[in-house]
């Protein structure tokens, strides 16, 4: 059976809104991909670091950049397929 991969569209909401959607995404599956064009391009990979270093245990990543024309110019696109596992979050009570 072949899984099926959740994209994520970044565009101009805040980075926790795309944490939230790839640690739902991570729910269904151990896959998914990040996907930016333009000026979100940046935010993208800001979300990559912060899942990496937060929410992912054992990551592996594949990170696709290109341009497509768009309007007579060049538009920088990147796609960033991450997997690995969701930590566990353990919660401290004091």
């Amino acid at each position: 059976m072949v899984e099926e991969i959740e994209n994520i569209y970044i565009g101009t909401k805040e980075i926790s809104r795309y944490i939230s959607a790839a640690l739902f995404g991570f729910g269904k599956g151990d896959t998914i991909k990040l996907i930016a064009r333009g000026k979100n391009v940046k935010k993208a990979i800001d979300i990559l670091a912060i899942l990496i270093r937060d929410y992912v245990d054992d990551p592996e990543y594949d990170i696709v950049v290109a341009s497509e024309k768009f309007e007579n110019r060049n538009i920088s696109t990147i796609e960033i397929e991450l997997s690995g596992k969701k930590k566990e979050r353990k919660i401290v009570k004091e």
